[in-house]
């Protein structure tokens, strides 16, 4: 293994799976008077903290737990055909190679990132994977992962697309690269300094570059 890192974290939407136009899409479906900034910053905070509060600032279209959850159906039916970015599977496989443990830190919830990963073909790369079912709180999920492995948050690093997940991981002490295939580009991790944030990285091969060194 050629880095201090023992345990690589990535979040997965917008990371490893190319579906941020595809949320994007259902949430301004649900909440029509929302837009690609309100979204963009909801996610520079915790994800199910920021939709709570656009549940109450933004009319839904959706009027009964039953079109509630036909309408989560239909995106989960979808998303489970949702591709990797290209280069991931391959990085996934040349990092586990090298011994690395792999883990997933995601807001998403089982039904709707399972049974994308076992169609995509990784599920069996990755260790463990915390949904928001283990908990809403991505800092509760550090601090689950580092007590699970026994590791010290210097062997750990955190792969995310959002500033939301670089603030959450700056809480938990975990370093963090920010990917800019996903939600956020460039300028909204440059806007301010999280000193957890160690790398920003526009393509797949700066990543793996940045992992090992």
């Amino acid at each position: 293994m050629s880095s201090k890192y023992k345990i690589i974290i990535f979040d997965l939407d917008g990371v490893l799976v190319d579906t941020v136009n595809m949320a994007n899409e259902y949430f301004r479906e649900k909440y029509p008077t929302i837009t690609k900034e309100i979204i963009n910053e909801a996610l520079a905070g915790n994800f199910h903290e920021e939709m709570e509060k656009i549940k109450l600032d933004h009319a839904s279209t959706i009027r009964t737990e039953e079109e509630q959850n036909e309408r989560f159906a239909a995106y989960t039916a979808k998303k489970t055909l949702a591709p990797l970015f290209p280069g991931i599977l391959e990085l996934l496989e040349r990092l586990q190679k090298k011994e690395y443990i792999l883990v997933i830190n995601t807001s998403a919830m089982e039904k709707n990132c399972l049974p994308l990963l076992e169609k995509i073909g990784v599920i069996k790369l990755f260790d463990y994977i915390g949904t928001a079912e283990v908990s809403k709180s991505k800092v509760e999920k550090f601090e689950i992962i580092k007590e699970k492995y026994s590791c010290p948050k210097e062997n750990i690093i955190f792969i995310t697309d959002t500033l939301g997940d670089v603030r959450e991981a700056k809480v938990a002490g975990i370093q963090t690269i920010a990917v800019t295939w996903g939600a956020h580009d460039r300028p909204y991790f440059t806007r301010e300094i999280n000193e957890n944030l160690i790398g920003v990285v526009d393509s797949v091969e700066e990543l793996e570059q940045a992992i090992s060194n």
